[in-house]
């Protein structure tokens, strides 16, 4: 991966990866990147089993850097196609791979879980992770940067697998036109299995973060919708007991995840 594209990894606060799975379906995936050993590292919690057990069967796929809130000076937007290599770190070693200091910088909700040693060991079921590791699989473009409401397409673009950004006239409609961002991008005629994609999150402290995704088939500039995964619209901030129970369903889902694995680590990878 070029130096250029791991920068602007460094630099941002959320990426995006979207990916074919050896049924053919298309999928996406939001994340805060990492960097680890110049790889681009998704760190998912271990609650998140199945996305994992869903990225383990990734054919192709492309990592996106399309939003530039919360990042720092010097971010790009990059489309970049992956192998995507998934492994279990139970022990939480990612923590010693300086990949500890950039999540909490770049997702704030971490500051309150994982930032000190006693924090560590207080929530240590958020420590194991899902490493979703990004290796190079071709040469990374320059895409349009996209507001919240534009989305990332992933697809069949020129005859492979690709992502640019576009905007969306109506994310509710049973037939979505695609608009690119940019006149230097064109969507070729073809007819080809598509996801557009969009997220928000709740600036500056992530709290409240949801994803849409539309998947279908599209005709040049026309996506007909056969599957809607998600809504756009956050919900209102959470009050102290809500916030609490939230915290303690994660908790306990990660810690069933973590005894499922202790179980049958083969079965669970």
């Amino acid at each position: 991966m070029t130096e250029t594209v791991l920068e602007a990894a460094r630099l941002a606060a959320c990426a995006e990866l979207g990916w074919r799975d050896r049924a053919g379906d298309l999928r996406a995936l939001t994340f805060t990147p990492l960097v680890i050993d110049d790889t681009v590292v998704a760190a998912l919690p271990f609650d998140q089993v199945h996305v994992a057990h869903l990225l383990d069967t990734a054919v192709t796929a492309v990592l996106t850097l399309s939003d530039s809130r919360m990042a720092l000076r010097g971010w790009s937007s990059w489309a970049q196609p992956v192998r995507v290599d998934v492994t279990a770190d139970r022990d939480g070693d990612w923590t010693w791979t300086g990949a500890l200091d950039q999540e909490v910088r770049k997702y704030p909700p971490a500051r309150l879980l994982i930032d000190t040693a006693v924090q560590r060991r207080e929530h240590w079921w958020y420590v194991p992770r899902w490493l979703v590791r990004l290796h190079p699989a071709g040469t990374a473009t320059p895409i349009p940067r996209r507001s919240p409401e534009d989305a990332v397409l992933f697809g069949d673009l020129d005859g492979r697998f690709g992502a640019t950004c576009v905007a969306v006239d109506d994310w509710d409609a049973d037939r979505v036109r695609l608009t690119p961002l940019e006149h230097t991008v064109v969507l070729d005629d073809a007819t080809a299995p598509a996801l557009a994609m969009t997220h928000t999150f709740s600036v500056p402290d992530m709290e409240r973060w949801n994803r849409i995704e539309v998947v279908g088939e599209r005709d040049g500039s026309w996506l007909t919708v056969q599957q809607r995964r998600g809504r756009l619209s956050l919900e209102p901030p959470p009050g102290l007991v809500r916030r609490l129970a939230q915290q303690w369903r994660w908790e306990r889902a990660c810690r069933r995840a973590l005894a499922s694995y202790d179980e049958s680590p083969l079965a669970a990878t």
